[in-house]
Order: structure tokens, then C-alpha cells, then sequence
């Protein structure tokens, strides 16, 4: 079907509908993995065509009926557009599927054998019923202006820390959204890359204030599984091409508080963006697994990959995510890091307080 559509509807060459061949085949994984709908989508003559689609097992797809052959427009999925414009990832942009949902989008380019962006890859995600909630928040926080912010009792005053919440995450996606287009306005890589690891920083932030307004019950507390799964989702999209590098969350589910889950993300963001960046030089596969091992006293976060290993005492050069990682856990965490490394991986963990 893909190639059915690709020649009726593109002008790729038959090298390039290889390589995406290789890519449709891995479709039904990443869409168990992600839990999500997985698309490839493949310029045309009227923009981008909808070449492929995996949905994830069980009621998750967004779907009703087969899209695959349907045209994608720029002003209902601009995060396919602006990845394939600017040839870097795009997180988290709202979208309009052909059906009428409402989804989040995230979306990496797809590099052919000859140089050149040959489709785009494409993770949706349902959030018909957050913009509802959303909506309803807006209207009832604007109900109790009158008397403040956090004045009166009940739902009331729970919306509107809500949508204090909802205004934060969606300030900090502001800041990522404009250093994303910054780093597009510059042809050094190494300034390029600075500017794309402070988005994910930023990112990393403004995830706890989408738990926190969506997926929280008492508005003070971000469970470790949601967070670290949310965090696997926003990664998963920096794995260069043409690699197949899985990343994989497991271990204890306990509560954490916003103060601490701000520099937990932090930490972990650092981490897993070393790995993507570093481990894998070389290797076409990999795997990165984080976990978290509850203890009384304090808990345990380890971030484990099966990569190429390093020699800490051996790095020179700027060391910033390192450093960042190393200052995050002393000064905010109050706890330990550790990192081992050899041929056969590296396994950074570190500590905080239960």
C-alpha cells in the first residue's frame, strides 16, 4: 500500500521507498511502545499524503477508519509541515486529524540514502477530552476572578490552581517553541545542538504542569511512572535517524511533589539526552532503560544503557549537561549521583529523599 500510494501521489525514487519499506515494517512496535497512532506521512504534489499508519493494541487509536491515502494539511497538522520544513523534530503541536480529533503531535523527519527529507514520521496522541477539561477549568477559574486567584472553597478554588498550572506549561512551551525557531536560524551544528538541548530542558519543566493539570488528582503530587513515561515520549523523538534506539521505563511508582519533580526531570532529561547523543556512536541499536527503587528513607533513579561505555575521568571539553546533572542532584535533591561505565554500557543513577 505504501508504495501503491508513494508512486501515485510522489516522486520518490525506489531507493528511497526502501528505505521506508524497512521504516513501515517497524510501525506496529513503535505503536505498541508509545501506546499512540504512528504515521508516515510523504510529500506531494498538494503538501503531504498520508503513506502508512500502525495503530497501538486495544482501544487507544484515535481512529475510527483507515486515513492511509488521505492528504494531511498544513493548517490541520502544522508539526508535520514544520518538521519537514525546518529538518528537525517538532514536540507537542495541537492537530486536527481527518476525522475532526483533536491531537498532539509529534513529528521527525525521515532522511533518504540520497540526502534529502523523504517523509516525516508522526506520533499522535488523543487530547478531545484535556481541550474539554481545559475549557471547563478556563470557565470556572473565570468564574471566581472576582475575589482573587485562590479565593473561595472546593472546585472552585482546585480549578483555579489548576489553570494556574494549565498557564505555566503553556508559557514554558511558549519559551521552547521560540528557542526551537532560534536554533533553526543558525548553520552551526554545535549552536544548533545548545539551543535544541534547552528545549528539551524547558519541556522537561512544562510536562509537570501538564500532569499536574490533566493527570493529577490533588494538584500537589506527579506520580514517578507518569512522569517518566511522559518524559520517554518527549526523547523518543531525538533518536537520530536511521536508529533504532528504544527507550524503556520500569521499576516503583511512588508520589513525588512538584519541588521535587522539577529537578528529577531536570536530571533525567540530561541523562537520557547523553545517551541518545553518545552511547550509540557507531551502533545502529540500543536500548536505554530508567527506573526508579523505592526505599523508606530515600528512592533510587538509575538510567541504564547497553552503549558503548566512556571513561568519565577521561572527558574533556565542555561538560554541560553533566554539570547541570551534578549541581541538580547535590543542590536540589540533597542526594548522591553515581556513574559506572565500560564496553558494555553505562549506568548513572542518583538519590533524593523519599
Amino acid at each position: 500500500m505504501l508504495r501503491e500510494i508513494c508512486r501515485r501521489h510522489t516522486n520518490l525514487l525506489e531507493e528511497e521507498l526502501t528505505t521506508l519499506d524497512r521504516l513501515e515494517a517497524q510501525l506496529p512496535l513503535m505503536a505498541e511502545l508509545t501506546g499512540a497512532d504512528v504515521f508516515i506521512d510523504c510529500p506531494s504534489g498538494q503538501g503531504m499524503v498520508v503513506a502508512a499508519h500502525a495503530r497501538p493494541s486495544g482501544q487507544r487509536s484515535v481512529y475510527t477508519g483507515s486515513v492511509v491515502g488521505k492528504p494531511a494539511l498544513r493548517k490541520d497538522e502544522p508539526a508535520v509541515f514544520h518538521a519537514y520544513d525546518s529538518a528537525t523534530p517538532v514536540s507537542d503541536l495541537r492537530a486536527i486529524t481527518q476525522e475532526g480529533r483533536a491531537v498532539l503531535q509529534n513529528a521527525v523527519p525521515v532522511w533518504g540514502p540520497a540526502g534529502r527529507i523523504i517523509a516525516v514520521l508522526i506520533r499522535e496522541q488523543d487530547i478531545s477530552e484535556d481541550i474539554r477539561k481545559e475549557r471547563k477549568y478556563q470557565a470556572l477559574a473565570q468564574s471566581h476572578e472576582g475575589n482573587g486567584p485562590f479565593s473561595g472553597s472546593g472546585e472552585g478554588a482546585l480549578l483555579a490552581v489548576r489553570e494556574v498550572h494549565h498557564r505555566v506549561k503553556n508559557n514554558l512551551q511558549l519559551v521552547a517553541s521560540i528557542l526551537r525557531m532560534q536554533s533553526r536560524q543558525y548553520e552551526d551544528s554545535s549552536i544548533r545542538r545548545i539551543l535544541q538541548e534547552n528545549v528539551a530542558r524547558v519541556l522537561s519543566i512544562a510536562t509537570i504542569h501538564d500532569i499536574l493539570t490533566y493527570h493529577s488528582s490533588d494538584l500537589m503530587h506527579v506520580g514517578s511512572r507518569t512522569l517518566f513515561d511522559q518524559l520517554r515520549i518527549n526523547m523518543q523523538c531525538l533518536v537520530p535517524p536511521g536508529r533504532a534506539i528504544a527507550i524503556t521505563v520500569d521499576g516503583d511508582d511512588v508520589p513525588l511533589n512538584a519541588d521535587t519533580a522539577t529537578p528529577v526531570s531536570l536530571v533525567l532529561t540530561e541523562l537520557l539526552t547523553n545517551a541518545l547523543e553518545h552511547a550509540f556512536e557507531g551502533r545502529e541499536r540500543g536500548q536505554v532503560t530508567v527506573s526508579l527503587r523505592a526505599g523508606t528513607l530515600r528512592h533510587t533513579v538509575t538510567v541504564a544503557d547497553d552503549g558503548v561505555g566512556f571513561a568519565p575521568q577521561e572527558q574533556s571539553g565542555p561538560r554541560m549537561g553533566l554539570h547541570i546533572v551534578s549541581a541538580t542532584v547535590r543542590d536540589k535533591l540533597d542526594g548522591n549521583l553515581r556513574i559506572r561505565s565500560d564496553g558494555s554500557g553505562t549506568r548513572v543513577s542518583f538519590d533524593f529523599r523519599a
